[in-house]
Order: C-alpha cells, then sequence, then structure tokens
C-alpha cells in the first residue's frame, strides 16, 4: 500500500470520487481506513452524496456508514486490493485542481438547510433518501438506508416516521395502483393541504363506486404519524435554496395540525357523512397511532395535550351531526351509530336504540346548553367547531340535546317527513311558530292522504307528535316556548287540533271521539272539538265534485256528522249541517250546470249569498222537474234552515235553533220554491199545474204559512218586464204568483178543462181560471200592488164579456133556429138556455162577476162613512158608475153560468164567491184604492 500513501490529498478525494461513482464500496471502506485523516466524516459522506448511485443497494454501505459514524473504520488486506491507477499519473497540482472542480453536494438537503443542530449522518440519510427518490422513484430503498440509523437520532426517527412511513403506506400498502407525491413535495406539505393529500385517496371513486374504504387505517396508519412531525415542521424554515418555489408556504401563525384534521372531517362530512361516520367509529382518535413500531416507545403527545384532542376529537364527531344535510334512513342509523360513539369516547350512558318505544325515548336534559337568545349562527360551518360553541360542548347536556335531535329527526322520518339533524337543529333554534306548526300539518297530511294506518298507528303516531312538542318534560326551560320539544312553539291546542284533523281526514272517527270525547280529561274543550269537526265536514264537502252522500267527499262529509251527531244532541251547528247534506244529496239526482258551462259542485251551494236561486236553475234545466214539487220544497226547506254561506262564521256555540224560527223559515222557503214551480210550469207551458199550485198550495186557505204578513215579512219576489220570479224584499210569492199565472196566455190549451158533456169552449174555460188566479191575487196582493192586479183584471174582464157576448149570440141563433123549426112555435118566443161550464177548481159556480162592478158597489156603500165630505159632483158621480156597473153586472149575470137553472144552491155559490170577491175589493179599497172612485180621505182635500 506504499503507492497509496504516496498519494495527496487531493489524489485520495479523487481516488474515492472514483470508487464511489463504481459502487466499490470495500475499496471505498479500505481508503476510508487507511486515509482517515484526509479523508474525514463529513467529507467521505458528501462523496458518497454525490458520487455513490442512487440506485445502488443501501444494505450493501449501511454497515460503512455505521463504522464512518461511530469512528471504527476497519480494514484488512485480505478483504480488498486498492487500485490507484485511476488517479497515479496526475500531479499533485492537477489532483488538487480537479479534486476542487467535483463540486460535492453539501450534507444538508436544502428543505434541511436550517437544522444546523443535526449531525452530520442525520443530515446526509435525511438528503441521501431524498436523492433517491428523485432519481429512482424507488422510495421502498428508503427503508433499507434509514431503518438502521433511527435510533442514531430522535430527529431522524421522527423525520422517518412521520415523512417517509406515510409516503410508503399510500404508495406501496394501502394504494399502489394510484399515484402518490413525491418525497420532496410530500415533505413540504403542511395544514390543510397536507391532510388532504395523505386523505385524497379516500375520496368516492365515481367509476367504481363499491370500492372499499378504510378511513380509519388512513388516519391511523398516514395521517397520525405525518402529525407525529409536527414540531419539527414548525421548527423547519422552508426555503427553495434556489431550486423552486416554496410549496405551501405559510403567511400568519400556523395551524395546528391536529386542527386540520378535525375541521377535514366536518368539511367532509357535508358531502359523505357515511366516511366520517366509519372513520369516527373505528379510530380512537389522537391516541390511536401505527408508528410501525419505529417509534420504540417514544411519546409524541403528553398526557394533558393527550386529553385536550381526545375532547376535540369529541367535539369534532358532535359537529359532523350537525352538518349532515341527508335525511335518508341509512344516514339516520349511522347519526345513531356514532352518537353511541360519541358517548362511548366521552363516558356517558349510551342512547337508547331507534326501534325503542315511545316511553322510553329520551327527555331533555335539565341543563339545556341552549335558550332562546342563542342564535342560529351557531350552526354556520365556520363557527361550528368552536371551542365555545354551546352546541358541540363535549359535555353531557350538549350530548343529550343532540340526541334529542336525532332521535326527532328519526321520528320525523317514520312519520314519512324525512329530515335531517341539521335542518332540525336549525328549526329549533329559529323559534319559529308558523314554519313549526306547518311542519306539523305537512306530517299530518302526508299522513292522512298516502298511506293506510289503522287505529293502533294513529295511536302511536299521536303520541310520537306529542313527544316531538314536549320531548318528554313537563317543565319550562326555555319561557318562550309552549313545548321543549322540536314544535314547541305553537300551543298544545293547535298541536291536539291539528292531530284531530288528521284523525278526522283519515277516517279514524272511533280513536278521534274515544280520544278527545270520551275520555275522562279531554285535550280539547268540547265546543273547540265541535268545530274542528264540523270544519273538517265542511272541507270534504267543499272538496267534493259530486253532491251524492254516496261518493267522493261528499261521503267522508256525512261519514263525519254521522259519527258525532250522537255526541252533538242539541248542537245547531250540527243541525244545520244535516240539513245542507240531505239537500245536496238530493240536488245531486238533478242536472246543473253553472255558468261557461261549469257543472255544479257542492261548493257553489256555499258560496251562494241565496243557494235558493239555484232550485231556479235545476227548473229551467230540467224538463218537467216542476212537477217534482214536494222533492223541491224539500231542498229548498233543507236549504234555507242550514244557511250554509254562515255556517261556520261564529267561533262560539251558538244559540239552538228555536223551532218557531225554524217553522217560519221552511214555510217561507216553501212559497218560494212554489212559486219557482210555478213559474217553471208556465215556461214549459203547463197552465194546469201552475194553476193547481196556486189555488192548492199558495190560496190563504191552502198555505202552510201561518199569516201572509209572515211569509212577507221572509222571502218576497218581484217580477221584472218578462214577469219573472226573483227575489225582492218587497214583494210576496203568492201573489205574485197567481198574478204570474193569471196573466199568461198560452198558445195551446188542453181539452182536459172541458166538462164532460158540455159543449163549454176550453179557451172560455182558460179565461175563469185567469180570472179566479187574478182574484186570489187581488186578495194576496199589497195596496201598492192592487193597481198591477186591477189592470190585468180588466184585461181579462174586457175578453170575458166579449167571450159571453159572442156566445150569446151563437146561443140566440140556435134557439131562432129551433123555434122555427119547433111545431107551433112562435117567432119571438125565446128560451134562454145556458149550459153548465167548470168553474174554478171544479165547483158548480158562476162566472165571475166584473171586478170594477163590484168594486164600485162597494165603493159606493163604503164611500159614506169613509168619504163624508165629498160633494154633490162627486157623489153624481158615484151614481153614474152605480148605473154603468150596474148595467154591466146584469150583463154579466145574464150571460153567466146561472143558465142551467141547478136551484137555490148554486145561486148561493154564486152569492158566495161575488161576496168573497166583494169582501176582498171592499178591503183593498179601504187600503188603498181611492184611485178607483176618485176620492181623497177627509182632511186631504
Amino acid at each position: 500500500m506504499a503507492e497509496l500513501q504516496e498519494l495527496s490529498p487531493s489524489h485520495c478525494v479523487l481516488l474515492a470520487a472514483h470508487y464511489a461513482t463504481e459502487s466499490n464500496i470495500g475499496a471505498l471502506q479500505a481508503l476510508a481506513t487507511l486515509r482517515e485523516d484526509d479523508l474525514q466524516l463529513g467529507l467521505m459522506l458528501r462523496i458518497i452524496l454525490t458520487f455513490l448511485p442512487e440506485s445502488a443497494d443501501p444494505s450493501q454501505y449501511v454497515e460503512f456508514l455505521h463504522n464512518l459514524a461511530s469512528n471504527a473504520r476497519t480494514y484488512t488486506d485480505d478483504q480488498v486490493t486498492l487500485d490507484t491507477s485511476a488517479v497515479t499519473d496526475l500531479s499533485t497540482g492537477q489532483a488538487r485542481r480537479k479534486a476542487r472542480r467535483q463540486n460535492l453536494k453539501p450534507l444538508a438537503h436544502p428543505l434541511y438547510q436550517a437544522e444546523s443542530a443535526l449531525d452530520p449522518l442525520t443530515l446526509f440519510l435525511i438528503h441521501r433518501a431524498h436523492q433517491i427518490d428523485e432519481s429512482t422513484g424507488l422510495l421502498a430503498l428508503v427503508p433499507l438506508l434509514i431503518v438502521p440509523f433511527v435510533g442514531h437520532s430522535e430527529y431522524l426517527r421522527t423525520w422517518f416516521i412521520s415523512t417517509v412511513l406515510p409516503l410508503l403506506r399510500l404508495g406501496y400498502e394501502y394504494y399502489p395502483q394510484k399515484p402518490t407525491p413525491s418525497l420532496e413535495t410530500f415533505a413540504q406539505l403542511r395544514g390543510e393541504r397536507a391532510i388532504d393529500t395523505e386523505l385524497s385517496n379516500l375520496r368516492q371513486s365515481r367509476n367504481n363506486p363499491s370500492e372499499i374504504r378504510d378511513p380509519a387505517r388512513d388516519l391511523r396508519g398516514v395521517v397520525g404519524p405525518w402529525i407525529c412531525g409536527e414540531n419539527e415542521r414548525k421548527r423547519r424554515k422552508l426555503d427553495s435554496g434556489g431550486r423552486g418555489p416554496v410549496v405551501d408556504k405559510q403567511v400568519g401563525p400556523e395551524v395546528d395540525d391536529w386542527e386540520c384534521l378535525f375541521q377535514w372531517l366536518v368539511n367532509t362530512s357535508r358531502n359523505d357523512f357515511p366516511l366520517v361516520a366509519s372513520a369516527i367509529d373505528e379510530w380512537d382518535g389522537p391516541n390511536d397511532l401505527d408508528l410501525g413500531g419505529y417509534d420504540d416507545g417514544h411519546v409524541y403527545i403528553d398526557e394533558d395535550r393527550q386529553r385536550k384532542l381526545e375532547l376535540r376529537y369529541a367535539q369534532t364527531a358532535m359537529a359532523t351531526l350537525y352538518l349532515v344535510g341527508d335525511s335518508s334512513v341509512e344516514t339516520l342509523q349511522k347519526s345513531h351509530a356514532l352518537l353511541v360513539r360519541l358517548t362511548g369516547l366521552l363516558g356517558l350512558a349510551p342512547p337508547q336504540q331507534l326501534n325503542v318505544g315511545i316511553e322510553s325515548l329520551p327527555s331533555l336534559h335539565q341543563s339545556c346548553p341552549v335558550s332562546q337568545e342563542t342564535p342560529t349562527s351557531v350552526l354556520q360551518d365556520d363557527h361550528i367547531l368552536q371551542s365555545d360553541n354551546p352546541l358541540t360542548q363535549p359535555n353531557e347536556p350538549a350530548v343529550r340535546l343532540l340526541e334529542l335531535f336525532v332521535f326527532s329527526a328519526c321520528i320525523l322520518s317514520s312519520l314519512q317527513y324525512p329530515i335531517s339533524p341539521r335542518d332540525i337543529a336549525r328549526m329549533y333554534l329559529r323559534h319559529d311558530q308558523g314554519e313549526q306548526v306547518n311542519a306539523l300539518q305537512k306530517i299530518l297530511h302526508s299522513l292522512s292522504s298516502n298511506s293506510k294506518r289503522d287505529g293502533e298507528q294513529w295511536k302511536d303516531t299521536r303520541l310520537k307528535l306529542l313527544w316531538l312538542w314536549a320531548w318528554g318534560t313537563t317543565a319550562k326551560v326555555d319561557s318562550g316556548r309552549h313545548g321543549e320539544g322540536i314544535l314547541g312553539m305553537a300551543d298544545q291546542e293547535t298541536v291536539e287540533t291539528e292531530i284531530l284533523k288528521a284523525l278526522l281526514d283519515s277516517g279514524q272517527h272511533p280513536l278521534a271521539i274515544q280520544v278527545y270525547i270520551k275520555s275522562q280529561q279531554p285535550p280539547l274543550p268540547i265546543p273547540k272539538v265541535e268545530i274542528v269537526v264540523l270544519r273538517a265536514a265542511m272541507n270534504h264537502y267543499d272538496n267534493a265534485s259530486n253532491g251524492n252522500r254516496s261518493r267522493g267527499g261528499m261521503r267522508r262529509a256525512s261519514d263525519i256528522v254521522g259519527a258525532f251527531t250522537p255526541y252533538f244532541p242539541s248542537s245547531s251547528r250540527f243541525q244545520r249541517t244535516q240539513a245542507l247534506l240531505s239537500a245536496t244529496h238530493a240536488l245531486s239526482f238533478y242536472s246543473l250546470i253553472l255558468q261557461h258551462g261549469v257543472p255544479f259542485q257542492p261548493v257553489n251551494i256555499r258560496v251562494s249569498a241565496d243557494p235558493l236561486s239555484l232550485l231556479q236553475k235545476l227548473l229551467s234545466q230540467n224538463r218537467e222537474s216542476y212537477t217534482k214539487l214536494d222533492d223541491l220544497v224539500s231542498i229548498g226547506q233543507n236549504l234555507v234552515v242550514s244557511t250554509p254561506s254562515t255556517l261556520m262564521d261564529e267561533e262560539s256555540n251558538p244559540v239552538p235553533l228555536d223551532h218557531v224560527t225554524v217553522e217560519r223559515k221552511k214555510a217561507a222557503a216553501e212559497r218560494r220554491v212554489i212559486g219557482m214551480a210555478v213559474e217553471g210550469a208556465l215556461e214549459e207551458d203547463d197552465f194546469e199545474t201552475a194553476y193547481s199550485y196556486v189555488v192548492n198550495r199558495l190560496s190563504p186557505e191552502g198555505s202552510a204559512v201561518v199569516s201572509p204578513a209572515a211569509s212577507v215579512s221572509s222571502q218576497r219576489f218581484s217580477l221584472d218586464s218578462n214577469v219573472s220570479l226573483t227575489r225582492s224584499d218587497d214583494d210576496d210569492v203568492s201573489w205574485r204568483a197567481a198574478l204570474l199565472a193569471g196573466r199568461y196566455e198560452s198558445s195551446s190549451l188542453s181539452a182536459s178543462g172541458v166538462w164532460s158533456g158540455s159543449a163549454a169552449r176550453p179557451d172560455l174555460r182558460r179565461l175563469e181560471q185567469r180570472m179566479e188566479l187574478l182574484s186570489q191575487a187581488l186578495l194576496l196582493a199589497p195596496p201598492a200592488h192592487l193597481e198591477e192586479v186591477l189592470s190585468v183584471w180588466q184585461q181579462c174582464e174586457a175578453e170575458m164579456t166579449n167571450f159571453l157576448a159572442d156566445e150569446a149570440d151563437e146561443e140566440q141563433k140556435f134557439n131562432d133556429f129551433a123555434d122555427r123549426r119547433l111545431p107551433g112555435a112562435f117567432s119571438n118566443d125565446t128560451v134562454a138556455i145556458q149550459p153548465r161550464r167548470e168553474v174554478g177548481r171544479g165547483a158548480v159556480e158562476e162566472a165571475p162577476m166584473g171586478l170594477f162592478d163590484v168594486a164600485r158597489g162597494a165603493a159606493a156603500a163604503f164611500s159614506k162613512s169613509a168619504f163624508p165630505l165629498r160633494g154633490n159632483a162627486t157623489n153624481a158621480t158615484r151614481q153614474d158608475t152605480r148605473e154603468t156597473g150596474a148595467t154591466q153586472n146584469r150583463v154579466s149575470l145574464d150571460l153567466s153560468d146561472s143558465g142551467s137553472m141547478t136551484g137555490s144552491d148554486q145561486g148561493a155559490n154564486r152569492a158566495r164567491k161575488r161576496d168573497m170577491v166583494a169582501n176582498a175589493v171592499t178591503g183593498g179599497l179601504a187600503s188603498g184604492l181611492g184611485w178607483v172612485l176618485g176620492a181623497k180621505p177627509a182632511g186631504q182635500e
């Protein structure tokens, strides 16, 4: 080895670089041993770092590095032969100059230049590891280099655990098929960027959604070890050293790595709650770290910090539940499982199972962490994990409140109202009564509309809703609420009212009666129950498309009223409702089209201020419907009694219906309906039916009304230019109907009016009927309208006079002709024989005498006492009038039906007929027919 001893230090450096380049570790070790003074540790490490190929197996030179580091260099001649020919031809000057140009790399990697306290071997190993990964990408070679020296330096141990180990697991063990960052890039990651990179492989793959994910493994074996290097990273000053931009350079105070992890869990829970729930369920938190056994008992987290981190971890678990936006059953089950895990982390009693009975549901803790003043901002993403957030404090009151939110969401989901715990918490903190009542109504509407639930299920539903209202407590924790539950802003009466409505809508009448009427302490006042029941019935009624009570909404309304009527025997509302249902059902058998071709619906009755007017449309649209008078009268009476438009106006229990009032209303309705039927019959040219209705149903002696005054005060009609019956406050049905029929002139006359065996003319029979109707109108009409009736009478009387005159002429001609043919007859003898004619409704009566004759005769006697101050001229005028009237009266009598000579009985009938008309006219004159006589009362002349 004499040649080796003759080499200068520069020659040794060049020779060592030569051996390193050729990966001749034995010669390099021998050279380093023989020329130890010229090749110090630092220089040798730099030569190896610069010239030894990165692909060289570290196991070949680990022992050499260990000898260098321990200053235990050894060499024997039989181990290796040194070849110095590579440098022997160089002079000392040449060797010196060439050695300077070697550009040996520094021991410290640019990322660790600030770590001045590190020993040369530690710096070399870290730098060598970066070189291997950068040049070859064979990170698996790094453990072969580093692991033998982890005990050499705590810094090296921590660096390997926090930097190399996580990257090795990501690239070679956990996700070998996915790309991983380089060692240099990974070493520069900090904070949220590092956490996101380390856990990026947990994101659900769209191409493979069924891919198995193990977040707890990644937290335990990647993130946990990486966080162990937190303190070293904080001390390290990241500087690119001219190698490029610094990665993730922090501005301002550094964020704790554990806090970054907790925030990642919270943020991820919004979009991927199952992942976070799985992670928290299987990972025990900051003390659950997989360091690969390289820690050798080293404690990276002291006891005090460990306790604080565990509380933050529990708070993180609570915060994730408040950010869950999904309301599926699976998510709620995971939320409950996470709640169980949370109580385990905090050492609290676990919650009940989700399928527990209502009696075992949790109740509000005696110390609620929130109040009416707690703002909803505590649920915002940037506030949910704050250490002072009352909702996520890792203590029992906050956990029990979260338990109530989770169970409330689960119960609402079972009631077909899916909602997430986050939305439950929002609703609770908003204290919005309208929102909570609206939610209650939606729940009940969905249950009563979309599902078939039996009585037991509805009973269970009611108990669940009451739990949601009170959360199992009667104590008032928050004075601004009626109940302490999620529906607590609504008062209990509102909750029970909505439940009762739902029971009625779903047909659960026995249960509703049992709970709200028969129970010892009914949850609602009985008058309130009555209102709710009838409103439910009217709601179905108003939504019914057909009036038949065996179909649709009408059937449901009838079922409700029928079920509850026995429990409200004196309720006027129930009586009115039953009348309305009966009338509507009867109307359903007729065809009725309203304006614009819209078919009749029950609600049209309720919105009409005058429901009886619908009968007029019915009569006009249903041929011969006027013949069903009793049915129409029944409908009209029920409509009037029910007064549909005001049925539900009063909130208090109204006074029971008075029998006299009801009968008066029915009588008035009957007369009005008969009047409509008379008009309907005339419109279809059925005078006989109209005549029959007037004389039999509207005559004073045949009327159901106690007195004309009563009917006048309740229902009046007026006639338009076409004499149609419409509503009026001044007119009475009876006389208007009589007048309407009396002035009717038919284009065709029925032969039914001719008496059997009689040769009387049908038109004369019709005229007599009309005059009889007009006489009835005269009896019933108020004084102010007598002129109108008399005007029509005068027209009919003129027609009657002409008819009788024509008939007399014809009889005279017939008699003359007969006289000429009879043997011994004289030409001037006349036999006045008049055939009998039917009068009125079949009675044998004389034709009505002239009304003006009767009027004038009656007035003559009446004027002697009524108008004593009349002058001679007036008396003369009256005398002329009487004379004229007498003449006309005689003509009427001579041409009447008395030609049959039936005797004194018929004469008495005729007298009674005349007396009735005369008395009526006299009464009318006394109350306002002075215009006939041209007289004025005394004192007005």
